[in-house]
């Protein structure tokens, strides 16, 4: 028993927590094949430490990996302590990890300790910023943003590195009343959202019709709201004197509508495009070059 565990592959174990639901992916690799892969949704805290112990129980080479996405977290274009300390924050109270000797990405230590006690079982704790930061190709004077359910996460590249980072989290009141909807309906993007109903409503039961458009409304109040935010960030930007953006990418984490490029074109002028992200497989991505 002894031998076969000790030449099992390494199982890599990533989870988050999303609308109260634990999100889970299993995988083993052997070089750079994926030689098993499952996924799990759990409802509360104990089952999810059950299944982990379960795996490490038969694989003691078993790393779990999460995200945090505390507020009190963010990205710097320096591994410099004088950087932090010049920029307000307090060196005595974080955990910073620096790439390539050029910028770092950092949280307090009071949020690794609670999530450390949380979970005890973690190996590897990320910043989505971190996440963002292995899947972007274009580093110069681009915004990316990663859309999950409950968080909008942006950074801000120039010459290679990070030099801006912001946190949004996405409230529960969504855009529902009557006022906002009339403010929204005022824009002239809201036709591409209401298209597809026009086009087949004629064929559709009236309350199938009705939660038809009670989705496509929720979607584009995600969308409308990563819009704001993403103007909140350039104006904090270009108050810093930040050189002007000219891309915009959304790693969607949830299925975002592909209208959300032609909104923020045609109210900011940016061009943008959107890419699907898997985020647990990306945190898993990161934790094999950590293994």
């Amino acid at each position: 028993m002894f031998l076969k565990k000790l030449f099992l592959k390494p199982n890599l174990i990533a989870f988050y927590k999303e609308e109260e639901i634990y999100r889970v992916l299993n995988e083993q690799y052997k070089k750079d094949k994926t030689i098993f892969s499952e996924t799990k949704e759990f409802e509360n805290k104990k089952d999810l430490k059950n299944y982990i112990n379960s795996i490490i129980e038969e694989n003691p080479q078993t790393y779990v990996s999460t995200i945090t996405t505390t507020q009190n977290q963010g990205a710097t274009p320096s591994c410099d302590k004088h950087y932090y300390k010049d920029a307000g924050i307090d060196t005595a109270n974080i955990k910073f990890i620096c790439i390539n000797k050029k910028y770092s990405f950092y949280t307090t230590l009071y949020e690794l300790m609670a999530l450390k006690k949380e979970y005890p079982f973690i190996d590897y704790l990320y910043s989505p910023f971190a996440l963002i930061d292995s899947k972007s190709s274009l580093r110069q004077n681009s915004l990316y943003v990663l859309a999950t359910k409950e968080n909008c996460f942006m950074l801000i590249y120039k010459d290679n590195i990070p030099v801006f980072a912001d946190i949004f989290e996405f409230q529960e009141d969504s855009v529902n009343n009557d006022e906002e909807i009339e403010d929204i309906s005022d824009m002239d993007i809201i036709e591409d959202f209401d298209e597809n109903l026009d086009e087949n409503i004629e064929n559709v039961d009236e309350p199938e019709e009705e939660e038809e458009e009670e989705s496509n409304m929720e979607n584009f109040n995600i969308e409308y709201k990563i819009l704001e935010h993403v103007k909140t960030t350039l104006k904090e930007y270009y108050n810093s004197d930040g050189d002007f953006i000219e891309k915009i990418i959304i790693f969607d984490a949830i299925g975002l509508e592909k209208a959300i490029t032609k909104l923020i074109d045609e109210d900011i002028f940016i061009q943008s495009d959107i890419e699907n992200i898997d985020i647990l497989k990306t945190i898993n991505n990161i934790s094999r070059q950590n293994v």
